[in-house]
């Protein structure tokens, strides 16, 4: 008995070893979630720019977080001025780290410190003037941390404005760099508005604002704090303001606005992110350079729904104005003609710009479909089109514009979507195409939309007696099933089965169709339909996605029949889904180009006036430099040195030297050095 109960007992502490074991092996990673807002940064960080979480890590992460820049974790943007960073780490594990900032492009961090945030106070010993954290044993969501963009050294948790749990705080800055007439020495930037911060229906000053002496471009920016009670405050309250010079100058922008939303209300503080006074940014000295666009319509070809073989054609606009509402495209001097380049199957366009540093450029491409596209009789009628109607609506911006703000150099690349070198219309990746039949769901709460505090300007929907439907915009989705982007015809009918103000309906897809689902809603009422969304900017109609059952390179598995996750019904900034990832791009698919190899290839254009493409591929990640030589040997422009992943590769040189300089006619010898390869060629400017 006594051996049987000692077998017993053993067994049982040998099954709770080896079961810790085993736990401890499944649970050896917890996620850490980072929240970043960058409102406090002294230079003119946007949204679509970039933030980095370097550091260093005692067990190492996944990602890995380093204090190389390049590699760090890449933070995303969540709205405004919060990013966010997600990895798993090991319970225990030492972080420190900071955050760094940088423009368009890893070649442009914010001025100060080059990017880096100044030194803070962790209280952690291990984490000397960084940020720090000790990992415990569970998923961690940690408190949101402002960047230091001061001079001084600050608590890792630090707030510019003092956090209360009965009061509401609004930080608002505005860069006056712009303005040509203000006088910082003498007048003050002051915010104006109306309730509940301010007064309705007459506005009254909010808060006067207070210098950022070491901000970007000698001080332009200014920032104040506002503070109201929470118990007059409702969620989906709109408060409008404006900025103004001492009360007396006003900006002659539309009134600016923030929706005062629940989750705003129970963080307690909101950050407006900063604008321009008057959206007029600084002026100086002008700066001639070459901006390069880079466009592959892969999804579209793919669909059929774009041929060059048959005269379809692509242009860039808004970048130097738009066109009038009716125009020919091939004279219209708005529309900035793509050329095709075969070697890389991508358009391109060098255009020089003459601007101010800092300047955005807005922009679109634009689809000029041939005229057998809208001929019933031919065998390329495209049902749906309309022939002024092939403007870019890319989902990466909810619909709205491209911007890129001009780094002011002599030669720049817009930067690509999905981590690529290029761009794609309507930001649809190359595997984004469903090939297969497939029944979409669309599942829609309703009741906001009976509630005047979150739908106070419409008639308020009727649960029950009026009918609500899903309106497809901007989406070629419609088009593959035979009906408009726009407009009453592609609408698709939703119920509610349990009378909950949950909605839903399907619509059965033939294929070929796409990933990219962009729609408003629309109810009838008693004084007639509702649409909500609208407008030109982020938010203007729901983006949501289709999300593969697998992504194997170019190999893509779609579900026979995919629901879409719930969204409320909105009056405007209508919900923007990020798209699933559908595997990454690496450099171009072309039978005589090939990523498993070192290779130079022979650019295109050759002889080339004034830009030519240049195609190149690395077999392992490493350093590769390109450089430029005159036929005597002397370097003339070094392209690229730096450290690339392993593929295919290209860039643009618009015929520059080193200085900035156009080079002359000539012939030139392209060198390639990346790892032990080496590999020169000639290639040929004429002018």
């Amino acid at each position: 008995m006594k051996n049987r109960f000692t077998f017993v007992f053993v067994s049982l502490i040998l099954v709770m070893f080896t079961g810790s074991a085993f736990y401890q092996t499944i649970a050896q990673t917890v996620k850490v979630t980072m929240t970043i807002n960058t409102s406090t940064c002294l230079d003119t960080l946007r949204s679509n720019h970039i933030v980095i979480l370097c550091g260093a890590s005692s067990k190492g992460t996944i990602p890995a977080v380093t204090w190389d820049t390049t590699t760090g974790i890449k933070c995303k943007n969540i709205g405004g001025d919060y990013w966010q960073a997600t990895f798993q780490a090991k319970p225990g594990d030492q972080l420190q780290y900071k955050f760094v900032t940088y423009l368009s492009d890893f070649k442009h961090p914010t001025f100060h410190w080059n990017g880096w945030e100044g030194d803070l106070n962790s209280g952690l010993s291990f984490a000397g003037n960084n940020r720090g954290f000790v990992v415990g044993n569970a998923d961690t969501t940690l408190p949101v941390q402002y960047l230091n963009g001061w001079e001084t050294k600050l608590a890792q948790y630090w707030t510019p404005f003092r956090k209360n749990p009965d009061t509401l705080a609004f930080y608002f800055r505005v860069n006056m760099g712009g303005i040509s007439s203000f006088n910082p020495a003498s007048q003050t930037p002051e915010v104006w508005g109306s309730a509940p911060l301010g007064a309705s229906p007459s506005w009254v000053k909010i808060v006067s604002l207070i210098r950022e002496t070491n901000s970007n471009n000698s001080g332009s920016f200014w920032s104040g704090v506002a503070y109201v009670a929470k118990s007059v405050i409702t969620a989906g309250v709109i408060q409008s303001y404006k900025f103004t010079i001492n009360g007396s100058t006003w900006e002659n922008t539309s009134d600016r606005s923030v929706v005062l939303t629940s989750s705003v209300l129970s963080a307690g503080d909101t950050t407006i992110s900063w604008v321009y006074f008057n959206n007029q940014p600084p002026t100086g000295p002008p700066i001639t350079g070459t901006i390069n666009f880079r466009l592959r319509l892969d999804a579209l070809e793919k669909a059929g729904l774009f041929n060059r073989g048959l005269g379809d054609k692509i242009a860039v606009t808004g970048a130097k104005g738009w066109p009038p509402s009716s125009f020919t495209f091939d004279t219209e001097p708005t529309m900035l003609k793509m050329t095709y380049v075969p070697s890389i199957q991508e358009w391109i366009l060098s255009e020089p710009f003459t601007m101010t540093k800092g300047t955005q450029i807005i922009y679109k491409y634009y689809i000029a479909w041939d005229s057998t596209r809208f001929d019933t009789t031919n065998v390329h009628y495209i049902p749906g089109l309309f022939m002024n109607n092939g403007w870019e609506e890319p989902g990466i911006v909810g619909g709205g514009n491209r911007t890129y703000d001009f780094p002011g150099l002599s030669d720049q690349t817009v930067n690509g979507d999905f981590g690529a070198e290029q761009q794609f219309f309507n930001s649809l990746h190359p595997n984004s195409v469903i090939e297969t039949p497939i029944d979409l769901t669309f599942n829609v709460d309703m009741t906001p939309a009976t509630n005047a505090a979150t739908n106070p300007t419409n008639t308020l929907f009727r649960p029950g007696i009026d009918t609500v439907y899903i309106q497809f915009d901007g989406c070629f989705i419609a088009i593959t099933q035979g009906h408009t982007m726009y407009g009453t015809d592609n609408r698709v009918m939703l119920t509610s089965p349990n009378a909950d103000g949950k909605y839903t309906g399907t619509i059965s897809l033939k294929a070929p169709t796409f990933f990219q689902v962009c729609y408003r809603i629309a109810y009838t009422s008693s004084t007639g339909e509702v649409l909500n969304g609208g407008g030109t900017n982020l938010g203007r109609r729901y983006y949501q996605y289709i999300v593969p059952t697998s992504v194997n390179g170019s190999n893509v598995t779609w579900p026979a029949s995919f629901s879409l996750k719930e969204v409320k019904w909105l009056q405007n900034n209508l919900t923007v889904e990020d798209p699933p990832n559908l595997g990454s791009i690496n450099g171009i698919a072309e039978n005589n180009i090939s990523p498993n190899r070192y290779a130079l290839y022979q650019n295109y254009p050759n002889p080339f006036n004034p830009s030519t493409i240049i195609t190149y591929s690395i077999l392992n990640s490493g350093n590769v430099k390109i450089e430029v030589f005159n036929i005597v040997g002397e370097k003339v422009a070094t392209l690229v040195n730096q450290t690339q992943t392993a593929g295919v590769h290209s860039l643009v040189w618009n015929s520059k030297n080193n200085n900035g300089t156009q080079s002359n006619s000539g012939v030139y010898l392209l060198k390639m050095q990346a790892g032990n390869f080496s590999k020169m060629q000639k290639m040929l400017l004429l002018k």
